[in-house]
C-alpha cells in the first residue's frame, strides 16, 4: 500500500470504529492485500449503515470529514467523497442485499502496527467484475493468478450469475468464466 494513503486510511478507519460502523476496504488497498499490486491514489470503503439510517451516517461523516472530496460533483446518497490529509476517501454506504456480504466476508488484515478489515478477494473480483471497466479485468485476472487454489469459486459464480442476469450483461459471466479457464489451463 501506497504510504501517503496510511494516514487518511487510518483516520478513517478510526472514525468507523469509534463510530460503531463495520466495513471493508475494497479497491486498490484491497488489491494489494490479495498480492496485486497496483498503484492507487485514494481509499475506497464499503460502509455498513446500521438500521438503514442513511441520514445519520452521511452526517457523522461529513462532520468527522467536512472537506468534501469532489466539490463540484452532484451530490450520491450511497457515497460520502471526503478528503482527509489530501487523499480522496470514498464512504460507499451499502445497500441492503449483496453489499452487506462483502462486510461479513471481510477479513482482518495485519498492516504493520495496526490492522483492518479487508474486502475478501472473491467479493473484490465481484465487484470488479460487475463494474466491467478495462482495468477491473486486468485486476480480476492478477486476482485469479495471485489467488489460484484458494478462491470460493462457486461462491463467486453464484453472485456473477445473478449480477449477469439482473444487469443484463451475460458477457460479464462469460468473460469471467474465460478468463478462469485461462489460469486453470496454466497449471
Amino acid at each position: 500500500m501506497e504510504e501517503h494513503l496510511k494516514p487518511a486510511l487510518r483516520r478513517a478507519i478510526a472514525c468507523l470504529e469509534k463510530n460503531g460502523y463495520r466495513y471493508a476496504v475494497i479497491g486498490g488497498i484491497a488489491l494489494s492485500q490479495w498480492g496485486v499490486a497496483r498503484y492507487t491514489h485514494d481509499v475506497d470503503l464499503k460502509v455498513l449503515v446500521p438500521d438503514l439510517d442513511f441520514d445519520s451516517v452521511r452526517a457523522a461523516l461529513r462532520s468527522a470529514f467536512p472537506e468534501r472530496a469532489r466539490p463540484t460533483a452532484p451530490d450520491n446518497p450511497f457515497i460520502v467523497a471526503a478528503k482527509i490529509d489530501g487523499v480522496i476517501v470514498d464512504f460507499l454506504l451499502t445497500l441492503p442485499g449483496y453489499e452487506e456480504l462483502i462486510i461479513e466476508h471481510a477479513v482482518q488484515r495485519d498492516l504493520g502496527n495496526w490492522s483492518t478489515w479487508i474486502c475478501s478477494a472473491e467479493d473484490l473480483i465481484i465487484q470488479k467484475v460487475a463494474a466491467g471497466r478495462s482495468k477491473d479485468w486486468l485486476d480480476v485476472e492478477a486476482l485469479l493468478i495471485e489467488q489460484h487454489g484458494k478462491l470460493d469459486e462457486a461462491y463467486i459464480d453464484d453472485w456473477l450469475t445473478q449480477f449477469a442476469e439482473a444487469l443484463e450483461k451475460p458477457e460479464i459471466l462469460t468473460e469471467y468464466q474465460r478468463l478462469l479457464a485461462k489460469i486453470k489451463a496454466l497449471e
